[in-house]
């Protein structure tokens, strides 16, 4: 029925690859607050999340949470991921004051664990990297963060965070989240 020559073959299918690699997957936060003011929902490109109360945190993520961390914790968040798995994110302060972030599945299986430290327990050659992404910027915190078996050191500055491997060979840049009311 439609006869399309070789070339106008190749020039759209070469169209489709150009339109489909210009989508940039960015972080990306939407909140929308319920009628009655007490569901808060924050959307980015991974998945959905919203705040909960420590008690809606199954027991067993609660206790493998404070068993990795020995943490108090004082808040809780739930995502959906985008593959349609659910993960529990607590956060409080460990026992020497520092904020711990702690991700757990249902079942207790703790995914990720950052904590807040200070500069000097950080490797020389992890600051020297961050220092030559943001050499002039002010770092607000700095975060180890440990998931299924990696570490990196999260440097939070000003607009952005940029997570250092230990060895300096690896950095990532993430631009913070935007509320928007």
């Amino acid at each position: 029925m439609f006869n399309i020559s070789n070339k106008w073959k190749i020039l759209l299918f070469t169209g489709m690859i150009v339109a489909t690699s210009s989508i940039y997957p960015c972080n990306v936060k939407a909140e929308s607050l319920s009628d009655e003011g007490n569901i808060l929902i924050s959307q980015n490109l991974g998945g959905i999340v919203r705040k909960i109360t420590l008690e809606e945190v199954p027991m067993t993520a609660m206790s493998a949470a404070k068993t990795v961390t020995n943490a108090e914790f004082n808040q809780a968040r739930i995502e959906l991921k985008s593959d349609g798995s659910l993960i529990y994110i607590m956060r409080g302060k460990n026992q020497q004051g520092y904020q711990v972030e702690a991700q757990v599945t249902p079942n207790g299986t703790v995914t990720q664990v950052d904590e807040q430290v200070d500069s000097s327990a950080v490797p020389e050659i992890a600051v020297k990297a961050f220092k030559r992404w943001a050499p002039n910027d002010q770092t607000i915190s700095i975060w180890r963060s440990t998931r299924l078996g990696e570490l990196y050191y999260q440097f939070v500055i000003q607009d952005f965070w940029l997570e250092v491997a230990p060895d300096g060979n690896k950095v990532m840049i993430y631009r913070k989240k935007v509320d928007v009311t």
